[in-house]
């Protein structure tokens, strides 16, 4: 939150008293009445002072520069400019005149304007610390935060007391991701305004953006004590609630702020995604609506409403493609639209720089697949740039970040500046592997800042970019002819699978079949809930009545209103609850334990899973799945080919029931299984890192080839 001040010039209030009595006859008289209504905050009482001193003189400057703050406070902008402005040409020499023109025009972000009026009041008085405070301000909000910081920091030089330049200046430095002297800045705003509700607000998010949720939720509370109708923090207090997964407390805390400013198109959003986290996808997708009907612009609600389509049984692909094209209309065309041509040089042979941009370069899902490729990269043949938007590195960042030439961290940098960047490194090929996933940079790529641009991996429809030239699949997961027309991208394919799998170290070894101890078989799902609707459901429950002695674990939202809600699900189809393990989402370990505690996996569908998938084979529980006709139907029909368990992927629902069924029959069988299935998975090609990168790399270089024999 930027906080400008407005410097107030002292005026004389001595013949108030008199004007208790009598009506006020001079100017001076009801200016400085006017001026003791505005400090009490009697707006109107002030405007209509003003208003009557400006009657008895046209030209008193005090008066159209107090008018004019009033009005700027009642948000009549426009008017607050034209009486400041006049108020300067009576008294050019009044530097706070200046500075407080400056502030409006800001205010109106007209920012170069307010810029030129800062300057110009400390030309006039270079010790007025506010004017600093608000040229920071001004020139932070133009991208110049470096520039902006020195002026905080003279703002504080000339007034070390000033809590507002220490606000300020915190907020300059998150802007700069230099978090530890940002938090600083905010606890020395706090020391010297602990009533300030605004300095424990920010403070909050900078804790949340260096990992200290205790400190973060402690600190958004800490504002709400002091402002409790401060729709802000109640917006940053939920969206803190809801990523360490406390979905109830998040959603009353964005409700409350919903009801506060109703115009807060970003607690809509996350309102959204606590409703997708809980299987509610039309609630979801309502959210994003309402998201995007207060702000149309709002490209990130587009992308959450684009992503949870993806969820939704039963919507066309076409539908699917008119949606994804919409965004490109509304969001990125113009962008495209003003793109200029590549300079590359147009050399099939040479070495390539190619770029890979991503959110989840770190401990994430789409890191398993990242790993193996950026291992085994030939560096002689490509020089490989990652652009990460990770604003909190962990080890799988460090990991991935030392097998690349160039690490760039795009955290803090605008689309234009990322687009900017790709463009000044010269990529070649630049591969997007989050398409309209959360934090991508869908924008910086409808900018086009490479001349040859493929999405991959980690989104499962198209973007709906004219701007993105391909994308890698593969023939088993999109047979040619069968799906081209529903992608803007020209469809490109690798052979055996377009996954490569990478287990992480800290997967345990396969333990032996549960059953054979438990006396029952336990399926399991560890999927994003999201992937598991009413058919889903109603398939999964047929399995457990088909086998009475089976139970199911899976993953949920760990929120009471959510399990009840899959137990009734699950109740209305015959299943009792004790038969149903329902976990929500912890840690890695605890993801991991519960394969050993499961001898048959379950994939969701139409949305199969992917590195869940891979996760299961890994640790021996054969993955039975349902074939469908679009990418997300057939993902796991693709990892189970590469790995050569493709007879646990089936073409109906009852094919998958009787093959649940004929799995269980034999459980002497499906122990050998699990004993055998790591060996199996690890000789196959979605564990052949060295041969799937360089078909990668050869994709890239016949890519690269077409663009280089394009007319110029």
């Amino acid at each position: 939150m930027t906080k400008h001040r407005v410097k107030r010039r002292a005026q004389s209030t001595a013949p108030i008293a008199g004007v208790a009595r009598r009506a006020a006859r001079t100017v001076e008289e009801r200016c400085a009445y006017a001026h003791t209504q505005h400090l009490q905050g009697n707006l109107n009482g002030a405007l209509a002072a003003y208003t009557a001193a400006l009657n008895v003189s046209s030209t008193h400057s005090p008066a159209l520069h107090g008018l004019g703050l009033v009005c700027h406070q009642v948000g009549r902008h426009a008017d607050a400019v034209a009486l400041l402005r006049r108020a300067c040409e009576l008294a050019p020499r009044v530097a706070e005149y200046h500075n407080n023109l400056g502030t409006v025009l800001a205010a109106m972000r007209q920012f170069d304007a307010a810029i030129v009026c800062h300057h110009h009041a400390l030309g006039l008085d270079p010790a007025l610390a506010e004017a600093h405070n608000n040229l920071g301000n001004a020139l932070r909000e133009i991208g110049q935060p470096e520039e902006a910081l020195v002026c905080f920091e003279r703002a504080i030089m000339l007034k070390p007391t000033d809590a507002l330049a220490y606000l300020n200046l915190g907020t300059c430095l998150r802007t700069l991701r230099r978090l530890p002297e940002a938090i600083a800045a905010y606890e020395a705003a706090r020391d010297r305004a602990p009533q300030m509700a605004e300095v424990h607000n920010n403070l909050g998010t900078a804790y949340k953006e260096s990992g200290r949720w205790d400190l973060a939720l402690s600190a958004y509370r800490a504002a709400l004590e002091r402002l409790p109708d401060l729709a802000l923090a109640h917006y940053n207090l939920g969206t803190a609630l809801y990523q360490l997964g406390h979905l109830e407390a998040a959603q009353a805390a964005l409700i409350r702020a919903i009801e506060l400013d109703p115009a807060l198109p970003e607690a809509q959003l996350n309102l959204g995604n606590i409703a997708k986290d809980q299987g509610r996808l039309d609630d979801a997708l309502s959210r994003f609506r309402q998201a995007l009907a207060i702000r149309a612009d709002y490209s990130a609600a587009h992308s959450n409403l684009l992503f949870t389509m993806n969820y939704v049984d039963g919507v066309s692909q076409q539908e699917i493609f008119d949606l994804h094209v919409d965004f490109n209309r509304r969001h990125a065309a113009s962008y495209a639209a003003e793109s200029t041509p590549h300079h590359n040089p147009r050399d099939c042979a040479r070495r390539l720089k190619i770029g890979y941009i991503s959110p989840d370069f770190r401990a994430h899902a789409c890191a398993y697949f990242v790993q193996p490729i950026l291992a085994h990269h030939d560096h002689r043949m490509v020089e490989v740039y990652a652009y990460a938007e990770v604003a909190n590195p962990d080890a799988v960042t460090r990991n991935l970040a030392a097998h690349c030439d160039y690490w760039r961290s795009t955290v803090g940098l605008t689309d234009a500046q990322v687009a900017a960047l790709i463009r000044a490194d010269g990529i070649d090929v630049l591969i997007d592997l989050a398409g309209h996933t959360a934090n991508s940079r869908i924008l910086a790529l409808a900018r086009k800042p490479a001349p040859v641009q493929v999405t991959y991996l980690g989104y499962p429809a198209t973007t709906g970019l004219e701007t993105m030239d391909y994308r890698i699949t593969d023939a088993v997961t999109e047979p040619a002819g069968q799906s081209e027309r529903y992608y803007t991208e020209t469809l490109v394919r690798l052979p055996n699978s377009l996954w490569c799998y990478e287990p992480f170290p800290d997967m345990p070894q396969v333990s032996p079949l549960p059953a054979l101890t438990n006396g029952y078989l336990t399926f399991g799902s560890f999927n994003n809930f999201a992937k598991v609707g009413p058919r889903v459901i109603e398939l999964w429950a047929q399995i457990l009545l088909h086998i009475p002695s089976a139970r199911l674990a899976m993953l949920c939202a760990a929120d009471a209103e959510t399990q009840a809600r899959v137990s009734a699900r699950f109740a209305r189809h015959g299943v009792e609850g004790d038969r149903l393990q329902l976990y929500g989402r912890d840690s890695r370990a605890a993801y991991l334990q519960r394969f050993a505690r499961c001898d048959i996996a379950l994939d969701p569908f139409p949305c199969n899973g992917g590195t869940t998938t891979c996760d299961a084979l890994w640790m021996g529980l054969p993955v039975v799945a349902l074939i469908g006709e679009t990418f997300l139907s057939r993902a796991s029909f693709s990892v189970l080919h590469a790995a050569g368990f493709a007879e646990d992927a089936t073409r109906s629902p009852t094919e998958y029931l009787a093959h649940c069924v004929r799995l269980s029959e034999d459980l002497p069988r499906l122990a050998a299984r699990r004993a055998t299935m790591r060996a199996q998975l690890a000789s196959s090609p979605l564990r052949d890192a060295a041969g799937f990168t360089l078909s990668l790399e050869h994709l890239y270089r016949s890519l690269w080839r077409r663009w280089c024999e394009e007319p110029v």
